[in-house]
């Protein structure tokens, strides 16, 4: 048995999980994040049934990216926060990638 530990599991009122996130304290390097972090989700995603999965990166090139995981179904979503930027701005990052993640809850 592997123990899987994901940052952040949100539960609906039946116990079931609903979304799935990890976070990242690494930026994006030229030729990418690594791969070995798509796994990872991917991992988390099939162990709770999910169809979606969220890795959140401290800085990218890009603010968002999806993976579809062929014959698997999973689409993984690598999101990007500037943390040098004002806290104000970063706050309002933060709450769209929330209801980005909320718009792909499996309800």
């Amino acid at each position: 048995m592997i123990r899987m530990r994901p940052d952040l599991v949100v539960y609906g009122p039946d116990g079931a999980p609903l979304a799935v996130a990890d976070a990242k304290y690494k930026a994006e390097k030229r030729d990418g994040y690594p791969d070995a972090d798509l796994y990872q989700m991917l991992a988390y995603c099939t162990a709770l049934g999910l169809p979606d999965g969220h890795l959140v990166y401290a800085k990218g090139n890009a603010p968002h990216t999806a993976h579809r995981v062929r014959h698997a179904g999973i689409v993984i979503h690598q999101h990007a926060l500037d943390l040098d930027q004002p806290p104000a701005r970063l706050l309002a990052d933060v709450r769209a990638l929330s209801r980005h993640m909320c718009s792909h809850l499996t309800l």
